[in-house]
């Protein structure tokens, strides 16, 4: 990467904004443009601010001198795709490789659901009557009331790098737990680091990216980094403890879905097929830079968005799949749901690579735990099967809503989309057709 090429991309919330620092930048001869804001970004005004990475030191200052935060940061990293950033983040080097030896990557390293509750069977329960939300449906969080006004959310997320850059994967990492907040109808207050680090392997400096990116998720979810634990480990691992607070009665749960509910996604399906292919260099950059922004986007915009609607059933969508999710939601609420494979919204390049046998290892662990509730319509699309089962990382909310809630939440939030409903039938039963 040359000087020349203008690697990096500042977001605003404002085009007033844009022009501000642009005109603030010129003054200090920086080699900045206020362009159309790319796709593989996004941005409320449409007009993003082109610059170099080389000038990031120099941009922070200008920023400091106008109090203007940044929306958000893109590097265009080994002169491809344009990638999750910060402006402190560290320049670019050689290549790192941090998927290299990790067989699951991201949430696809859960264990599969059937083995879980195998394990889990049996153990004993530790009760309270503040204890307001538990194990006992596979909630997405803990909640624990502490005042008549207050309940604190607990909830913990880690796992194996799924991209190689360090950074979007700090910031992946952290999303995908600060997601479980929102899935509970909460805000999150702080976070605190979980690292196995495996030095034989890796420059510390690497690990500081990674953390990097993970208080880039926590500063715009307005958490703090409360501290954190880090061991020498033999695998790179990486993700938050994070604590949340909401009102003890407006807690959200996975159950609670009714017949004639709509089912809606905020975000597409695709990640786990995505960043498979990617190991295999079989992946446009393009699109997995478009993978890597939605898998950095928090899902707090989704969650406000839906905040009044009286959503009766919540969760967000990770290891388990489209269908695993699902399927825990159908039996926490004691009905059947129906998907359509064909509204299901779709990453770009996710359909080739299911198509090419880049299927991860996770959705054939999702299709077994699923053998005795899933209904496949024999003339579906395999493919879409295939991504219905795929385990994602920092996946979207599901939700049950009203059709008429599911429509407002349509018009609030853009990438919302409606991808079945839910019917009578047998407890935990999932129709793909």
């Amino acid at each position: 990467m040359t000087d020349e090429i203008r690697d990096l991309l500042i977001i605003f919330d404002t085009v007033q904004r844009v022009m501000r620092v642009e005109t603030a930048a010129r003054k200090q001869e920086l080699d900045v443009d206020a362009v159309p804001a790319p796709r593989a970004v996004s941005s409320q005004c449409g007009v993003v601010l082109e610059a170099r990475a080389a000038d990031a030191p120099l941009l922070s200052d200008i920023l400091a001198n106008l109090d203007i935060e940044p929306a958000a940061v893109y590097r265009r990293r080994h002169g491809e795709a344009w990638t999750p950033s910060a402006l402190s983040a560290a320049a670019e080097s050689e290549s790192v490789s941090l998927t290299q030896n990790t067989p699951y990557g991201g949430c696809g390293a859960k264990l599969a659901k059937g083995l879980l509750e195998k394990i889990l069977c049996g153990l004993p329960r530790l009760v309270s009557d503040d204890l307001l939300v538990g194990i006992e449906y596979a909630d997405d969080a803990g909640v624990v009331r502490l005042t008549d006004d207050i309940a604190v959310i607990h909830t913990t997320d880690f796992f194996p790098p799924m991209v190689d850059d360090p950074f979007a994967f700090g910031r992946i990492a952290a999303a995908n737990a600060l997601s479980d907040v929102y899935a509970m109808g909460g805000v999150p207050i702080a976070g605190m680091n979980l690292v196995s680090f495996p030095l034989q392997d890796h420059d510390v400096v690497v690990l500081k990216e990674i953390l990097r990116g993970g208080i880039s998720a926590l500063q715009e979810a307005g958490a703090v980094l409360a501290g954190g634990h880090t061991i020498e480990g033999q695998e790179l691992l990486y993700g938050l403890a994070v604590t949340g607070k909401v009102h003890p009665k407006k807690i959200w749960r996975n159950g609670g879905a009714r017949p004639g509910d709509a089912l809606v996604l905020t975000k597409p399906l695709g990640t786990g097929l995505i960043t498979t292919a990617a190991k295999a260099d079989l992946i446009d950059a393009s699109q997995m830079g478009t993978a890597l922004r939605w898998m950095g986007t928090l899902n707090g915009a989704a969650a406000h968005a839906m905040l009044d609607l009286s959503p009766h059933a919540v969760t967000d969508v990770t290891g388990f799949g489209l269908a695993g999710h699902v399927a825990e939601m159908a039996e926490a609420s004691n009905v059947g749901v129906e998907i359509s494979l064909e509204d299901l919204p779709v990453l770009p390049g996710a359909l080739e690579a299911a198509a090419s046998g880049f299927v991860p290892a996770g959705a054939g662990k999702n299709r077994e735990s699923l053998t005795a509730v899933l209904d496949v319509n024999p003339e579906a699309d395999p493919l879409r099967v295939d991504l219905a089962l795929d385990p994602q990382t920092s996946g979207g909310l599901l939700a049950a809503l009203s059709p008429q809630a599911a429509q407002t939440l349509k018009q609030r939030f853009g990438p919302t989309v409606v991808i079945g409903h839910v019917c009578e039938g047998a407890a935990g039963t999932v129709r793909l057709s």
